[in-house]
């Protein structure tokens, strides 16, 4: 009676295991195969110096009358040649900023009320005064609500989408000129927001 009840422990035993070992395979393989959240990557920009100069696109397919015109003013007040772009991919837009900036890096954030917005941020604006400081100069949200609106710089309208540009307050920052650069390069281009692809 002695050998069978450790037989029959053992298979129970070795059961248990490989049920155990199925089910970590299985959780290891569904996670691999998972999508990663785009809404949490940043990504970072190259510096001035690697992006490629793109001329603005005057027949984009922007729909909105008054951004088309604000493009073209635009055109008139600054020379396109020292306009540069960066793809934000999760929010399917075409941003456009002044040159003459340093590296930047972004990420793609939503808001608690559902409201996608991407934050840009720079390492060099980095300041001591607030605790968790990000370097953060400005964010463009995505069809804003009433209370975000009144904390817009700027707004455009694309592909019957409303966008804002929200610039950072100078109170964390450890560079208050360089904040202004940065804030002023994407104030000037804002207007040319298009949407991606």
């Amino acid at each position: 009676m002695g050998k069978y009840t450790g037989k029959r422990t053992l298979v129970t035993t070795l059961s248990v295991l490989a049920v155990l070992l199925l089910a970590i395979g299985g959780v290891a393989l569904t996670r691999l195969g998972a999508k990663q959240d785009p809404y949490v990557q940043p990504e970072t920009s190259k510096s001035q110096s690697s992006q490629t100069t793109q001329t603005p696109d005057e027949s984009s397919s922007n729909d909105s009358t008054g951004a088309n015109n604000a493009q073209s003013e635009y055109q008139a007040t600054i020379d396109p040649a020292t306009v540069s772009t960066v793809d934000i991919t999760p929010m399917s837009i075409t941003v456009s900023y002044v040159k003459g900036v340093g590296a930047f890096e972004y990420e793609v954030l939503r808001a608690q009320n559902g409201t996608r917005y991407v934050e840009f941020r720079s390492s060099g604006l980095v300041g001591t005064k607030c605790t968790n400081d990000m370097g953060t100069f400005a964010s463009i949200i995505a069809n804003p609500s009433d209370a975000e609106s009144a904390t817009l710089s700027k707004t455009t309208t694309v592909d019957g989408v409303k966008y804002g540009l929200s610039l950072a307050d100078a109170t964390c920052t450890s560079d208050g000129a360089a904040l202004q650069k940065y804030q002023q390069s994407f104030s000037d281009a804002f207007t040319l927001l298009k949407k991606l692809g």
